[in-house]
């Protein structure tokens, strides 16, 4: 990860060198653009506080699964951890992308060279759609590494609740049968319709990869890219609904049990593990939306530049969050090591 993260402030470098070369670039020299122009200059180094976040908070969980503490626990907060760091890389691997697509000679430019017209047209129009295939497939990546969290994290909220409620069942309840075959049954229908939401999600976003990968390898998406665009659409669609269900089953689980997860603090946990899946699914439709309803006068790979920025930030946000949500001294470790 540090490798690539290398390669990408690399990449972002060689962009904005490019950008100072070059200057007047109409999609990325607007005032109005400005502010998110210096945001995207300084991703490299809010990635680099991401990665320092994520590897002083890791440490702690590493040395109880060194010390076999709840090894299969503390290994699933890891993985959610790596969320912002991961997803914060791959934004910035897209922005770098968009940067240095932005940078390229306009038409104009290209003619005055002694290109014809249709050429240079044609030319700056397959290193976009190019680019934007290369956009798109290091989202996906991303998106396929957020299901999996996603899935962890559900499968350590089970795990917690199961073993509250069975240290209920051995103590306090042991004598109060009814009620207790009551919670059983609504924590069976729980947990599978969290599930249901967490699995959706999973699977899109597996498919959603695997049909882009078979495309640009085996498929048409070179030849006939506007075909492949078109079929990516309604991933796009599959994805906001598979989300939107599994934020929801997340969000009835919080609120269905949250006073018996009291140790486990879980509406911090939440929120975390959310916002990165509502912002990446959700933000760019409404910076889009913006757009066509004339609030922001940007073009599309504008909007692009600022989804790609912001996510990045966003995941700073996330892996501060982390800070306080998943700290390795909580006392839900314990519940788990004695359920064991």
């Amino acid at each position: 990860m540090h490798v690539f993260l290398v390669c990408e402030v690399f990449e972002m470098v060689f962009a904005f060198i490019s950008d100072v070369k070059n200057p007047g670039q109409p999609e990325i020299d607007s005032r109005t653009f400005l502010w998110v122009k210096i945001a995207m200059w300084i991703t490299p180094l809010v990635m680099l506080v991401i990665m320092l976040l994520t590897w002083f908070q890791s440490r702690s969980h590493i040395h109880k699964i060194w010390r076999h503490q709840s090894e299969l626990q503390h290994d699933r907060a890891l993985q959610i951890i790596a969320l912002p760091a991961v997803y914060g890389l791959m934004a910035m691997s897209s922005l770098a992308q968009l940067y240095q697509l932005a940078n390229q000679a306009p038409v104009a430019d290209a003619v005055a060279a002694g290109a014809s017209t249709a050429d240079a047209a044609g030319s700056l129009a397959q290193d976009r759609s190019v680019n934007y295939a290369r956009y798109e497939t290091v989202f996906m990546v991303a998106d396929l590494y957020e299901a999996w969290a996603l899935y962890q994290f559900g499968s350590l909220t089970l795990e917690v609740l199961e073993a509250t409620l069975k240290s209920r069942w051995s103590d306090e309840w042991n004598k109060k049968r009814e009620s207790d075959h009551e919670v059983k049954l609504s924590y069976g229908a729980v947990s599978q319709l969290m599930w249901l939401g967490t699995a959706m999600f999973v699977v899109v976003c597996v498919i959603q990869a695997g049909w882009s990968l078979w495309q640009w390898n085996f498929g048409s998406a070179t030849s006939n890219f506007e075909g492949y665009a078109s079929d990516l659409r309604q991933f796009r669609f599959a994805g906001l609904l598979a989300s939107g269900a599994a934020i929801y089953n997340v969000n009835v689980v919080e609120h269905a049990y949250s006073s018996i997860l009291g140790s486990y603090s879980p509406l911090l946990k939440f929120v975390s593990v959310k916002l990165l899946v509502f912002f990446s699914f959700w933000q760019k439709g409404a910076l889009t939306l913006a757009q066509e309803v004339g609030i922001l006068q940007l073009s599309e790979l504008q909007i692009e530049l600022m989804h790609s920025t912001f996510l990045v930030y966003e995941c700073l946000l996330s892996a501060l969050l982390h800070r306080w949500a998943w700290q390795a001294e909580e006392p839900w470790y314990e519940i788990l090591t004695d359920s064991e």
